[in-house]
C-alpha cells in the first residue's frame, strides 16, 4: 500500500509545502530540478523544518540527511517497520496535533473509498501527499484502483483540455476550483472532480457541473479521522463511507471505524438525518481556513490584543465578497492613531504566519456589536 516512490514523493511534497508557506502563496510554482540539485538548494531552515517533520511522519530519531535518495530510503525501511504514519494537523497555530494511522487504518480507508470511483483510470493530484486528504486519495486510492497518478501543479491557467483525459480524477480543493469556475475552464468528457479541506461552496459544485465534470465528490473528513464522508451534490447531506458506523448516545453523534472500538467526536457540529447522512454546520474547535491552511481567530486576537496600541479588537474571516483571508477591527489606546498601523503590522509579521496576517485592518472607538448587544460583523 505504500512503495519507494510514493515515500520519495511525500517528503518532495513536504520541501514543497514548506516553501510554499515561505513564498506566502498556498498556489506557489516549484521549479522542477533533479533530486540532488533541489535537495542541496534548500535553505537550511527548511530542510530541518522538513527532517523534523518527516521524522515524526515515518517514526524515526530525526537526523539529517546528505541526500533526498538517503533519506526516501531510511524513511521507507522506518515505515516497513514501524508500518504506521504519523499525520500533524495542518493547524497553523500552536503545536499540530499528531494523529497516527496504522497500516491497518490505512489498507482499510483505501479499500473502503474505492467503490466510490469505479471507472476511474488515473488519478490527476494536485494536492500534497503528506496531508491526511492527498494520502488517501492521490497515494493510497491509486493502490486500491490499480491506477497510475499525475503530479500536477494547482494551476487554474493550465492547457487542462490537452492535460485531462477521459476517466480522470482531479483530486483538488476548493479554492482552486473556485478559480477554476472563475476561468470557466470546461472539463473533457469523462472527467471527475473531487474537492476537500473546507467547505466547498454550493455555487463552486454547480458550476463545476455547468462545466462538464462528470461527477462532482466532496470529501468530510480531518487528520484525526481520514475520509469520515462523501457527497455529489451541493444540496447532498454527507454520507458515511461504508466503513464508518455512528452513535447517537450523546448530544453531539460520535464516530467509530468498524474495526475498532474507540469512539471520535466529529471535528464540527453537526445535524444528523437518515441515520448514516450528516450535514456539517460548524467548526467545533472555531477554526477557519486561509487558503487551505487551518487558522483560529482567537489565537490571532491574542496576539493582536498584545501590542500596547491595542485596546481591543476583533478578527474574522472576510466575506465573500471581500476575500478570503482575515480582518480585524481595532480600537485604540489613547495616545495612538490609525498613523500606527505600520508598527502594528510589523509586530504582528514577527509573530504570526503569512495565513494568520490579517489582510485589512479597521479602526473605531468601540468593538461593532448588533443591536441584541452580539459581536457584528464590519
Amino acid at each position: 500500500m505504500l512503495l519507494l516512490n510514493d515515500v520519495k514523493r511525500i517528503l518532495t511534497d513536504m520541501f514543497r509545502t514548506e516553501l510554499a508557506r515561505k513564498k506566502a502563496d498556498a498556489l506557489a510554482v516549484f521549479d522542477e530540478n533533479k533530486s540532488a540539485d533541489f535537495f542541496e538548494r534548500l535553505p537550511q531552515d527548511i530542510l530541518k523544518t522538513v527532517s523534523d517533520k518527516a521524522a515524526i511522519f515515518f517514526g524515526y530519531e530525526p537526523r539529517v540527511f546528505s541526500s533526498l535518495d538517503l533519506m526516501t530510503d531510511y524513511a521507507y525501511a522506518a515505515f516497513l517497520h514501524g508500518r504506521q504514519l504519523t499525520f500533524l494537523t495542518s493547524g497553523s497555530t500552536g503545536t499540530p496535533k499528531r494523529c497516527i494511522h496504522t497500516l491497518a487504518m490505512i489498507e482499510e480507508e483505501a479499500y473502503g473509498v474505492a467503490p466510490d470511483f469505479k471507472g476511474v483510470k488515473r488519478v490527476v493530484s494536485l494536492v500534497p501527499s503528506n496531508h491526511m486528504y492527498g494520502f488517501t486519495f492521490t497515494v493510497t486510492l491509486p493502490h486500491a484502483l490499480n491506477v497510475p497518478v499525475l503530479v500536477l501543479p494547482a494551476l487554474p491557467t493550465q492547457p487542462w483540455s490537452e492535460l485531462l483525459q477521459e476517466g480522470d480524477l482531479i483530486a483538488g480543493f476548493p479554492l482552486f476550483w473556485n478559480y477554476w469556475v472563475r476561468l470557466e475552464n470546461p472539463f473533457p468528457r469523462g472527467v471527475h472532480a473531487m474537492s476537500s479541506t473546507a467547505p466547498c461552496k454550493k455555487e463552486i459544485i454547480d458550476a463545476l457541473y455547468s462545466l462538464g465534470a462528470s461527477q462532482f465528490t466532496e470529501i468530510y473528513g480531518a487528520s484525526e479521522t481520514g475520509a469520515i464522508a462523501r457527497r455529489h451534490h451541493s444540496m447532498d447531506a454527507f454520507e458515511l463511507f461504508p466503513f464508518w458506523e455512528m452513535s447517537f448516545t450523546d448530544e453531539q453523534p460520535q464516530i467509530k471505524r468498524k474495526s475498532q472500538n474507540m469512539w471520535l467526536t466529529l471535528p464540527d457540529e453537526v445535524e444528523t438525518t437518515q441515520g448514516r447522512f450528516l450535514i456539517p454546520l460548524k467548526r467545533s474547535d472555531a477554526c477557519v481556513q486561509v487558503a487551505g491552511i487551518n487558522v483560529f481567530p482567537k489565537r490571532v486576537e491574542e496576539v493582536l490584543a498584545a501590542h500596547p496600541a491595542v485596546k481591543a479588537c476583533r478578527v474574522r474571516l472576510m466575506r465573500p465578497e471581500e476575500g478570503e483571508r482575515l480582518k480585524a477591527f481595532i480600537v485604540l489606546n489613547d495616545g495612538y492613531t490609525p498613523e500606527h498601523l505600520g508598527i502594528i503590522r510589523n509586530y504582528l509579521v514577527q509573530r504570526l504566519t503569512v495565513h494568520e496576517l490579517p489582510r485589512t485592518f479597521t479602526f473605531g472607538s468601540e468593538l461593532p456589536v448588533s443591536a441584541m448587544g452580539k459581536d457584528a460583523d464590519w
